[in-house]
Order: structure tokens, then sequence, then C-alpha cells
């Protein structure tokens, strides 16, 4: 019977759960220096035939500030003196091949974080940019069950948009900091397989 719906398509609905460690690229700029993490909890849509897919979402991101709540390891600085905080809303498009189990992606991420602190050197100027775009990299294993499927993933992403504004006393083209995240996820889909 597994062998079976391995073979079918599998479409439905489903929730994320996502633990992200960050760190940006170092290229000078006045940003955190060190890892931080955040928690993330999203709603999915996934449609997977035999060969290949596709997946949508929508996830909120946390990441607490010194007087809220902070979960243990998911909201996380991981160099000593450093606080970071933030609230965002990403949007993903993620594809990919399909293997039994095994579904390699790779997409765009792109959010909007609404609420931020100490993403930048405040001494700097510098304003952090609230729009930013990832290129995910990852593997996903889906797991059949009696309603849909589960499973766990992992994707490397890579910032496309600048972290920081473009300081007014530069023109052309700027090569600000970037952003670069791991991120590991446990998602659960209801639907038809």
């Amino acid at each position: 019977m597994c062998l079976c719906s391995l073979a079918l398509a599998q479409q439905g609905f489903g929730l994320s759960f996502q633990g992200r460690f960050n760190y940006f690229t170092d290229t000078g700029e006045p940003v955190p220096p060190g890892w931080f993490s955040d928690g993330a909890i999203g709603l999915t849509y996934k449609s997977y035939r035999w060969g290949a897919g596709f997946e949508t979402g929508l996830t909120w991101v946390y990441k607490g500030g010194p007087q809220e709540v902070r979960l243990p390891l998911l909201n996380n600085d991981f160099r000593q003196g450093q606080i970071t905080a933030y609230k965002a809303v990403e949007g993903a498009f993620r594809f990919g091949p399909r293997w039994k189990v095994f579904y390699p992606r790779t997409g765009l991420v792109g959010g909007y974080r609404y609420q931020q602190l100490n993403l930048s050197d405040p001494q700097s100027g510098r304003l952090p940019n609230p729009w930013y775009a990832t290129l995910p990299l990852g593997l996903s294993i889906e797991l059949p069950t009696s309603f849909g499927t589960t499973g766990f993933s992992a994707y490397y992403e890579i910032g496309l948009t600048n972290h920081l504004k473009r300081p007014a006393n530069i023109s052309g083209a700027y090569e600000g900091t970037k952003l670069r995240r791991l991120t590991f996820e446990i998602h659960v889909m209801w639907g038809r397989l």
C-alpha cells in the first residue's frame, strides 16, 4: 500500500515549523557579525505528481526581543553580547523533481520585516532594508501517512538582496552584505495521495 501511494500524486494543504540559523556575508558592513536564529510557522499548499511538482507557502517569522518570549535555540544570538530581534512575513515558491520519498527543491523566498531591532549598527546611521529575497537550495523527505504526508526538509538559503539600504554617498552598483541561512523544517500535509 505504501509503495502504491508513493507513485500517485500528492496534493493538499499543510503546516510547516521551521528553525532557521542566519548570518551575514562578511563585507565590512555594520551588521551583526555572529550567527543568530529564529523560528517560523506557516501554511503551505503542495502539488506533486509522480516525477515533479511545486509548493507555495506563507510563513510568520519570530525572533523575540529582550523583553519578549525567546525560545531556547530557536530565538538565540550565538555571539556574546549580540542582541537581535525581528518579526516578518514570508512568501515562498519552491519546486523540483521527485524521486520516491526524496524531493530536491529550489525556488524563491521573499519577505518583509515589519519589526526589527539591532540588525545594523545604530551609530552607522545605516538602515536595514525591510524587504528581502533568498534562493533556497535543499532536500525534503515526504513520508506517506493515513491523512497525507509528513516529513523533514533542510535548505541552504542564499540572500539575493542587500540587507542594508544603499548609502546616499554611493552611486552605481552597490554590493552590500547579504543574508545566508540554514533552514530546518518539519511539515505535515493533509490531502490526497
